[in-house]
């Protein structure tokens, strides 16, 4: 069961997230951070065939990361329901685009879900034309 956590002392929040949520659960699901990648292990929304691999194109990537994120949830018997707690780490060269689209495709891939969590911009993800990380927990009741 989730209860979540809106004190009358915070202001609303700003997005697609609560303050805080209370939870009881039978099992957990940590999801890792999950970048743009294929089944085949390739970064999405680059062009192979150019040189310097830009634009990139970042609502395809955020995409990805949230349906690699909902195939482990779904692996692990969860949904985008039970988050609990959900990061995002975005390259800071991608701030202002991600501030335009992210919390579109938030609202739409967590289906209205809003966990409380994170979303850090950082100069650079490990993999190289990765522009988005994103990391989960899920409680399942």
């Amino acid at each position: 069961m989730k209860t979540k956590l809106e004190p009358a002392s915070l202001p609303r929040p700003g997005g697609p997230y609560s303050h805080g949520l209370k939870v009881s659960c039978r099992e957990l699901v940590f999801v890792a951070g999950q970048i743009p990648v294929d089944k085949d292990g390739k970064i999405v929304g680059i062009d192979p065939s150019d040189e310097f691999r830009y634009p990139i194109d970042l609502e395809t990537q955020v995409r990805q990361a949230y349906l690699n994120v909902i195939a482990v949830l779904e692996e692990g018997g969860a949904s985008v329901r039970d988050i609990v707690r959900l990061d995002t780490y975005v390259a800071v060269s991608a701030m202002n685009e991600y501030r335009k689209i992210g919390l579109k495709l938030k609202r739409e891939m967590l289906k209205g879900s809003e966990p409380p969590g994170a979303t850090v911009f950082v100069n650079a993800l490990m993999i190289t034309n990765a522009l988005i990380e994103i990391g989960a927990i899920a409680a399942i009741d």
